[in-house]
């Protein structure tokens, strides 16, 4: 006897071809559940209708071994539950032999607990790098979960500055909880800004619309930094005798303290240095020169020079062409 198996191969191919038409075709056709998705908040009712093409006896099941056939022919059957707490659920709809039979998709989901931020110390200094962590507690599905930070400037700009995408790898459906990192170096325009994380679920187009979101407390940012001379003069002219009064200007947190260097004044000094003023009073054309302001804080210092040039005075210069002509006066006698 000889066996053609290229003929055996291709009668078992045509069946394998034919009996998974059949499934699509019994699965697709003869049950049909709407909607076909359900996202429900934990503990809230859920329902549905699995309807049949043709009147059969139809049942659900919901636990294993949990279901049962209608008494009579339907053509449609209804499942509800008045509070659903299932987190794994999955409603059976099937015909009699089981010979069709279709599963409702459902999503329960739970918002976080709590939302809530760590990681701020009582000061910041500008360019150090700092960790902060959002604590989102108890949450469901964690597949579904988006978690962003933000920071509010002081003018109230919302700015993302961070984010976690889902954790798609982890299908745990009971809620968990959960640290999410943010690494950030703050700069002087931070100061006084507020930062927080928020917390939300993407549950699709069958999920409630916007997404529901929840967000952790504002923290408010003490920034310290260096001082920044803001001052646009450097340079200035004077007449000699005139008085001059100078002042620096610097922002900077805390707020700096000032120091000032000037030209010798002589034995009688008329220079007069307050915090961030100097003052000259009838100045002489030895001060001429640069006059340096240094302003300090505990993170650092910033200069400031500006350059003096003292002009004679009318008197002074009527003074020197007297002088000239009496010379030469003198000369000519």
């Amino acid at each position: 006897m000889v066996v053609d198996f290229q003929r055996m191969e291709f009668v078992l191919v045509i069946l394998v071809l034919l009996l998974s038409s059949y499934c699509e075709l019994t699965d697709a056709e003869c049950l049909e559940i709407r909607p076909a998705r359900l996202v429900v908040k934990h503990g809230d009712p859920a329902s549905a209708i699995c309807t049949s093409e043709r009147p059969q006896r139809m049942g659900w099941e919901v636990t294993e071994g949990g279901g049962s056939l209608s008494g009579t022919e339907l053509g449609f059957l209804p499942w509800a539950e008045n509070s659903l707490t299932d987190w794994s659920i999955k409603p059976v709809c099937f015909t009699d032999g089981v010979e069709c039979l279709k599963t409702l998709d459902i999503t329960v989901y739970k918002l976080p607990t709590k939302v809530s931020m760590s990681g701020l110390p009582g000061q910041m200094v500008e360019g150090r790098q700092y960790e902060f962590k959002c604590h989102v507690q108890e949450v469901a599905p964690v597949n579904s979960l988006y978690v962003s930070f933000y920071k509010a400037s002081t003018y109230l700009i919302k700015t993302e500055i961070g984010s976690h995408p889902p954790q798609i790898m982890n299908t745990t459906k009971e809620p968990t909880s959960g640290e999410y990192t943010l690494q950030f170096t703050p700069s002087r325009d931070n100061h006084g800004a507020q930062l927080w994380c928020s917390a939300w679920l993407e549950l699709g187009e069958d999920g409630p619309q916007p997404s529901p979101k929840k967000e952790s407390e504002h923290l408010t940012l003490n920034v310290l930094y260096m001082p920044i001379s803001v001052t646009p003069e450097r340079s200035l002219e004077i007449k000699e005798g005139d008085n001059l009064s100078l002042r620096c200007q610097a922002e900077g947190n805390p707020t700096p303290s000032y120091q000032w260097l000037v030209p010798q004044a002589g034995p009688t000094s008329n220079t007069r240095a307050e915090g961030s003023v100097v003052n000259v009073t009838h100045i002489a054309r030895s001060q001429a020169g640069n006059y340096t302001c240094i302003a300090t804080n505990e993170v650092g210092n910033s200069t400031w020079t500006v350059d003096v040039k003292v002009t004679a005075s009318c008197q002074a210069t009527r003074s020197i062409m007297v002088a000239v002509l009496l010379l030469q006066l003198i000369h000519w006698l």
